[in-house]
């Protein structure tokens, strides 16, 4: 199919781009790898699209005081290749090297996979698991939203019509912390079924101080567990991560067409055992 006719806009600078934006009826296209398949399907019918590609500034990727600033147009595989990355923010790389297909995030942006908010995009998982910020930008000014208040449901954010991610800030992580992340797919770059995201802060004695965890597949949204309280003081060994089961027992999947919600449970528990028990040993040999 072809898509729908709509008016396609160019600009150079932000404040043109956010113009185009501010009547609220215009579509953003950065990467185009979930906005244009759309499109051709005619499930998404703008009447105006936005192409932000050329517009200076939002491919931006830089180390700022601790904290890593990514502008919303960086490419993903740039993300993933990036060795300061790999070394601040290792649960990025981790999540980002997942994200679909070597092709696509070639192509794919870390603004628009944030911005799409579909229920399999790793990159959503370690942004809340990281307590990422996200600005947001229109000509009415910016606004600063926190990732785990951002997504709203599957393809809903806290982004207005004729709002504009700019920025994605991920703050500094802890000394002696050490992430893991699963997942299990259709196959390599295929759809998630579930997935799971976790760091682990340990004291100089190897217990835990501080823990999150994040899961995919099991929920509209990424799902943050409260996993800190009955993991703080414990080493994270099979007998702590069993307080953790409790916190999964209560999670309730929805069925989907290629696995049911059951599947998802059980699967999104084995994956966090696993990205927890991966983290807290990564941070015991950081510590």
């Amino acid at each position: 199919m072809k898509p729908a006719p709509f008016d396609y806009h160019a600009p150079e600078t932000l404040d043109e781009a956010l113009e185009l934006l501010a009547g609220g009826e215009a579509r953003v296209l950065a990467g185009g790898q979930s906005l244009v398949p759309l499109m051709k399907m005619r499930l998404a019918k703008p009447s105006i699209l936005v192409d932000v590609n050329g517009v200076a500034g939002l491919d931006a990727l830089a180390h700022d005081g601790g904290e890593l600033r990514i502008g919303a147009v960086t490419r993903q595989q740039a993300l993933a290749d990036d060795e300061e990355v790999a070394r601040s923010q290792p649960l990025l790389r981790a999540a980002g090297v997942r994200a679909g297909y070597l092709a696509t995030r070639h192509r794919g942006t870390v603004g628009g996979s944030l911005a799409h908010a579909a229920p399999w995009a790793e990159l959503t998982a370690a942004a809340v698991a990281l307590d990422a910020r996200l600005r947001c930008r229109s000509t009415r000014g910016e606004r600063v939203v926190a990732a785990r208040e951002f997504f709203h449901g599957p393809h809903r954010t806290a982004l207005e019509a004729d709002e504009l991610l700019t920025e994605v800030v991920v703050p500094p992580m802890a000394a002696r912390t050490g992430v893991g992340f699963h997942e299990a797919t259709t196959g390599h770059g295929g759809y998630l079924h579930a997935a799971a995201a976790a760091t682990v802060t340990v004291a100089d004695d190897g217990s835990c101080e501080d823990a999150e965890l994040v899961l995919l597949g099991v929920a509209p949204t990424p799902h943050r567990l409260p996993v800190a309280e009955r993991l703080r003081g414990s080493l994270v060994d099979a007998e702590a991560v069993r307080e953790v089961d409790e916190l999964l027992a209560a999670v309730d999947p929805p069925d989907g067409v290629e696995v049911s919600g059951t599947y998802r449970r059980r699967v999104g528990g084995a994956l966090a055992r696993r990205a927890l028990a991966d983290a807290a040993a990564a941070a015991r040999e950081a510590a």
